[in-house]
């Protein structure tokens, strides 16, 4: 395990992991999930952004065989971000976001959850991730399902537009911002909500990357 762990771990490092997703399919699936949730906690931004491309890609592939063993990672993802777990959960919002965009089964079956997490219900008891570290995964997962998957994403527009009248963190305005991008939407009050960011450069984890960019480069009509 060790060993396994220590390969998986060499693979998760590299700067190009595009070409290297391939090498983890030498190992049962099932193997692979402890190193990876191990993994998305690690210190190092590549390596930990690298776990999640590469959970979703083991994760898919479990479901590809096993529809049920795919519907249990995901629970297990929800319940670290319970409360009763005694964890954080973190990593777990942007793993659902890529397991969904690589696996329309699960897609279609959780997305909901994930959107759940992005504001809070008027009416009362709700699953919003109020520690905003993690909300700014779950924003990043819904546009990485925006990505792939359009038609389930604008489901989340509502939430989105909610989310745009009150979220103030760059990260979460980047993460909007490519997700009106990506369902083809302007929406009213983008650029006002944007306005004290927009010029604002982060780092942002996209097609396999960590990439400098600038806020309103991200946004619809850029």
């Amino acid at each position: 395990m060790r060993k396994t762990k220590k390969t998986v771990l060499d693979i998760l490092r590299r700067e190009d992991i595009s070409g290297s997703l391939s090498e983890l399919d030498a190992f049962p699936p099932k193997k692979m999930l402890g190193p990876l949730f191990s993994a998305i906690l690690n210190s190092d931004e590549t390596t930990r952004w690298h776990a999640v491309t590469a959970m979703g890609h083991v994760a898919s592939k479990i479901a590809d065989n096993d529809p049920d063993q795919g519907r249990i990672i995901m629970r297990r993802l929800m319940w670290s971000l319970n409360d009763e777990s005694g964890g954080i959960g973190w990593g777990a919002p942007e793993c659902m976001g890529e397991i969904m965009a690589r696996h329309k089964g699960l897609a279609n079956e959780f997305h909901s959850i994930l959107f759940s997490y992005l504001v809070e219900r008027e009416d009362g008891a709700d699953n919003y991730l109020e520690y905003q570290p993690l909300r700014r995964g779950a924003f990043w997962g819904l546009a990485r399902l925006a990505l792939e998957r359009p038609s389930i994403a604008t489901k989340a527009s509502d939430n989105a537009l909610k989310a745009l009248n009150h979220e103030q963190d760059p990260f979460i305005l980047a993460c909007l911002c490519k997700y009106f991008q990506l369902i083809d939407t302007v929406p009213s009050g983008l650029e006002i909500s944007i306005d004290p960011v927009k010029n604002q450069k982060i780092d942002f984890y996209w097609n396999q990357k960590i990439s400098r960019i600038r806020i309103k480069d991200m946004c619809p009509g850029s």
